[in-house]
Protein backbone atom coordinates (compact mmCIF):
# COMPACT_ATOMS: atom_id res chain seq x y z
CA UNK A 1 0.00 0.00 0.00
CA UNK A 2 1.02 3.66 -0.05
CA UNK A 3 2.48 5.22 2.07
CA UNK A 4 0.42 8.29 2.82
CA UNK A 5 0.47 8.94 6.77
CA UNK A 6 2.48 11.19 8.11
CA UNK A 7 4.48 10.94 11.27
CA UNK A 8 7.32 12.25 12.87
CA UNK A 9 10.23 9.75 14.69
CA UNK A 10 12.02 11.56 17.36
CA UNK A 11 14.74 10.87 19.87
CA UNK A 12 15.61 13.22 22.83
CA UNK A 13 19.68 13.52 23.53
CA UNK A 14 21.18 14.38 26.84
CA UNK A 15 24.91 14.85 27.08
CA UNK A 16 26.71 15.19 30.03
CA UNK A 17 25.54 18.35 31.43
CA UNK A 18 22.08 17.16 31.08
CA UNK A 19 21.16 19.17 28.43
CA UNK A 20 18.31 17.98 26.07
CA UNK A 21 18.48 18.48 22.55
CA UNK A 22 15.26 16.95 20.12
CA UNK A 23 15.91 15.01 16.41
CA UNK A 24 12.75 14.91 14.74
CA UNK A 25 12.74 13.03 11.70
CA UNK A 26 9.69 12.77 9.49
CA UNK A 27 8.65 10.40 7.57
CA UNK A 28 4.72 8.96 5.56
CA UNK A 29 3.95 5.48 7.56
CA UNK A 30 2.38 2.68 4.86
CA UNK A 31 -1.39 2.54 6.95
CA UNK A 32 -1.84 -0.48 6.89
CA UNK A 33 0.62 -1.53 8.63
CA UNK A 34 0.88 -2.78 12.34
CA UNK A 35 2.27 0.09 14.97
CA UNK A 36 5.16 -3.23 15.95
CA UNK A 37 6.69 -2.46 12.42
CA UNK A 38 6.63 1.46 13.08
CA UNK A 39 8.24 0.38 16.02
CA UNK A 40 10.61 -1.49 14.65
CA UNK A 41 11.57 1.12 12.16
CA UNK A 42 11.91 4.05 14.27
CA UNK A 43 13.95 1.89 16.85
CA UNK A 44 16.37 1.11 14.04
CA UNK A 45 16.29 4.70 13.50
CA UNK A 46 17.24 5.98 16.92
CA UNK A 47 19.74 3.10 17.12
CA UNK A 48 21.81 4.71 14.39
CA UNK A 49 21.30 7.42 15.44
CA UNK A 50 22.49 6.61 19.13
CA UNK A 51 25.73 5.23 17.54
CA UNK A 52 26.58 8.50 15.55
CA UNK A 53 26.42 11.24 19.13
CA UNK A 54 27.99 11.09 21.97
CA UNK A 55 25.22 11.78 24.05
CA UNK A 56 22.39 9.48 25.38
CA UNK A 57 18.96 9.21 24.18
CA UNK A 58 16.55 9.43 26.83
CA UNK A 59 13.02 8.77 25.17
CA UNK A 60 11.86 8.58 21.76
CA UNK A 61 8.81 9.27 20.71
CA UNK A 62 6.40 8.69 17.34
CA UNK A 63 4.08 11.28 16.69
CA UNK A 64 1.44 10.42 14.23
CA UNK A 65 -1.03 13.03 12.43
CA UNK A 66 -4.62 12.71 13.16
CA UNK A 67 -7.87 13.73 10.58
CA UNK A 68 -8.59 16.63 12.91
CA UNK A 69 -12.10 18.49 12.77
CA UNK A 70 -12.13 21.19 10.37
CA UNK A 71 -10.49 24.44 12.58
CA UNK A 72 -13.47 26.88 12.84
CA UNK A 73 -10.47 29.36 11.90
CA UNK A 74 -11.66 31.94 15.01
CA UNK A 75 -11.28 31.25 18.58
CA UNK A 76 -14.06 31.67 20.39
CA UNK A 77 -14.33 35.44 22.10
CA UNK A 78 -13.27 35.43 25.66
CA UNK A 79 -11.54 32.33 24.95
CA UNK A 80 -8.11 31.65 27.01
CA UNK A 81 -5.85 28.74 27.12
CA UNK A 82 -5.01 29.54 30.66
CA UNK A 83 -8.48 28.57 31.63
CA UNK A 84 -8.09 24.63 32.09
CA UNK A 85 -10.61 22.29 32.95
CA UNK A 86 -8.83 19.39 34.81
CA UNK A 87 -10.76 15.86 34.71
CA UNK A 88 -9.41 13.49 37.12
CA UNK A 89 -9.45 10.58 36.82
CA UNK A 90 -8.45 7.02 39.57
CA UNK A 91 -6.35 4.82 37.76
CA UNK A 92 -4.53 0.98 38.74
CA UNK A 93 -2.07 0.23 40.96
CA UNK A 94 -2.27 4.18 42.36
CA UNK A 95 -3.74 5.94 45.15
CA UNK A 96 -2.64 9.30 43.24
CA UNK A 97 -5.46 11.00 40.46
CA UNK A 98 -4.45 11.78 36.99
CA UNK A 99 -6.13 14.73 35.43
CA UNK A 100 -6.74 15.02 31.60
CA UNK A 101 -6.72 18.75 30.63
CA UNK A 102 -9.43 20.48 28.41
CA UNK A 103 -7.48 23.81 27.45
CA UNK A 104 -9.62 27.04 27.31
CA UNK A 105 -12.34 25.67 28.44
CA UNK A 106 -15.85 26.67 27.26
CA UNK A 107 -17.68 29.33 28.74
CA UNK A 108 -21.20 27.91 27.30
CA UNK A 109 -23.91 27.01 29.90
CA UNK A 110 -23.53 23.71 28.99
CA UNK A 111 -20.06 23.40 30.10
CA UNK A 112 -19.17 26.13 32.93
CA UNK A 113 -22.32 26.82 35.50
CA UNK A 114 -21.28 29.45 37.63
CA UNK A 115 -17.54 28.17 38.68
CA UNK A 116 -18.10 24.53 38.12
CA UNK A 117 -17.98 22.16 35.17
CA UNK A 118 -21.45 20.32 34.60
CA UNK A 119 -21.36 16.91 34.35
CA UNK A 120 -24.40 15.46 33.06
CA UNK A 121 -24.22 12.39 30.36
CA UNK A 122 -25.46 14.79 27.16
CA UNK A 123 -23.13 17.69 27.71
CA UNK A 124 -19.58 17.91 26.42
CA UNK A 125 -17.78 17.70 29.33
CA UNK A 126 -19.79 14.11 30.62
CA UNK A 127 -19.24 12.83 26.48
CA UNK A 128 -15.69 13.04 27.23
CA UNK A 129 -15.52 11.15 30.54
CA UNK A 130 -17.63 8.54 29.12
CA UNK A 131 -15.23 7.83 26.33
CA UNK A 132 -12.48 8.08 28.73
CA UNK A 133 -13.87 5.91 30.87
CA UNK A 134 -15.08 3.07 28.82
CA UNK A 135 -12.87 0.28 27.67
CA UNK A 136 -12.90 0.60 23.78
CA UNK A 137 -11.56 -2.01 21.23
CA UNK A 138 -8.31 -0.41 20.13
CA UNK A 139 -7.79 1.96 23.11
CA UNK A 140 -6.68 1.48 26.73
CA UNK A 141 -6.58 5.55 28.31
CA UNK A 142 -3.55 5.60 30.57
CA UNK A 143 -2.13 8.28 33.17
CA UNK A 144 1.32 9.56 31.91
CA UNK A 145 2.70 6.49 33.92
CA UNK A 146 0.63 4.12 31.28
CA UNK A 147 -1.98 3.08 34.41
CA UNK A 148 -5.05 2.29 33.39
CA UNK A 149 -7.74 4.82 34.28
CA UNK A 150 -10.19 3.11 35.93
CA UNK A 151 -13.01 5.65 36.87
CA UNK A 152 -13.89 9.19 36.96
CA UNK A 153 -13.39 11.20 40.42
CA UNK A 154 -13.87 14.69 40.14
CA UNK A 155 -13.49 17.81 37.69
CA UNK A 156 -11.83 21.14 38.59
CA UNK A 157 -11.76 24.97 36.61
CA UNK A 158 -7.73 25.73 36.97
CA UNK A 159 -5.72 28.71 35.52
CA UNK A 160 -2.38 27.55 34.41
CA UNK A 161 0.16 30.38 33.21
CA UNK A 162 1.25 29.97 29.60
CA UNK A 163 4.05 32.23 29.76
CA UNK A 164 6.14 33.34 26.42
CA UNK A 165 9.53 33.22 26.15
CA UNK A 166 11.69 35.55 26.32
CA UNK A 167 12.86 37.21 22.64
CA UNK A 168 16.53 36.84 23.07
CA UNK A 169 19.18 39.37 21.72
CA UNK A 170 22.74 39.63 21.59
CA UNK A 171 24.86 42.30 20.13
CA UNK A 172 28.26 43.74 20.52
CA UNK A 173 29.67 47.26 21.89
Amino acid sequence: MAKTQPIVVSGTFVDEWGIEASAPYYALADPSLTITAMLAEANALLGALQAASDAHISHGHITMALAAPAPTGVATAGSRVEQTGVLNFSSTGTSKRWGGYVPAISNGATVLSGDRIVLTGVDPVGLLVAILTTVGTVLAWCSAHNQQIVAFVDAIVAFHKRRKQLQRASFEV
